[in-house]
């Protein structure tokens, strides 16, 4: 089995927990897979590496990614494009999306005896459209984040939902998640926790101007149209995973629908969860 490992090296303790994965997986007879720049860290781990992060993930079977959320939500959306699985081990604080603990690394044996799941995680498409020209497209697993600029000053937006006008809201921003990302910025600014299980679309104004504005679920299979009114004193940023900010611009408009691509996560221990949301928010 040859198996690309994406390690977070900002995480403290990295090296030794990389060490550790990399010979229990040697132990199985696994080919490790890095990038040029996490060889030279790991050369006496790393039995192949490339400078692109893409061939790699397509060359390989599957995806270790050791970090946190962030690094195995990277590792999972460029792992969805090419079909192949994730297994997310937790070097960082919460890890909602991890399969394991690194105090759990006995059980990466069941990798091999195929003693795991598969569970697909819905994602979205993200396009910025002006005068029917797109300008910007993305694919999302967590969210996608609306907020202005620093000196900005509140901004309206107009939310369509399937060719109807449904939603108006004055706020600082907006956040549109998958279920995979109700637990992250959209739980902060006081969205609903969603079973990864339901397939949704969760939308959060961020610091609504109102007493009454709330989150707002739909079904997956709707079409999002967002039209924010931008003016000459406003400055609004699109972020994509907290990752990739692009500047919106007049009249430009964002259009979300679920994507075909699915992100794939490998379960070797099987937590239900709303008992893993309640071990993770209680540390």
């Amino acid at each position: 089995m040859k198996l690309l490992v994406t390690p977070n090296n900002d995480k403290q303790g990295i090296f030794e927990s990389t060490a550790k994965l990399c010979n229990a997986l040697h132990e199985h007879g696994a080919v490790v897979c890095m990038l040029d720049s996490d060889k030279e860290t790991y050369s006496d781990f790393c039995d192949f590496s490339g400078n692109n992060i893409n061939e790699l993930t397509q060359k390989c079977d599957a995806v270790i990614a050791l970090g946190g959320d962030g690094t195995i939500l990277r590792s999972a959306t460029i792992a969805a494009v090419y079909d192949k699985p994730v297994l997310g081990l937790n070097q960082g604080r919460l890890g909602f999306m991890a399969g394991l603990e690194m105090n759990e690394l006995e059980l990466i044996s069941r990798l091999f005896t195929k003693e795991y799941e598969i569970q697909r995680r819905m994602m979205l498409d993200v396009s910025v459209k002006h005068n029917g020209k797109c300008k910007y497209r993305n694919i999302s697993l967590n969210d996608v984040v609306l907020s202005r600029g620093a000196m900005s000053h509140i901004i309206d937006f107009r939310i369509t939902h399937n060719s109807d006008t449904c939603l108006e809201y004055r706020a600082d921003g907006i956040i549109i998640s998958t279920p995979t990302g109700s637990t992250a910025y959209s739980l902060s600014a006081g969205g609903p926790v969603v079973d990864p299980s339901v397939k949704s679309i969760i939308l959060t104004p961020v610091c609504p101007h109102s007493l009454c504005n709330r989150s707002v679920i739909f079904s997956s299979d709707s079409f999002l149209d967002i039209q924010p009114n931008i003016t000459f004193d406003n400055e609004l940023y699109l972020t994509i995973d907290g990752d990739g900010v692009f500047r919106m611009e007049k009249e430009y408009s964002i259009h979300i629908r679920r994507s075909k691509l699915n992100a794939k996560f490998i379960i070797i221990k099987q937590n239900s969860f709303s008992r893993v949301f309640t071990e993770k928010m209680l540390h």
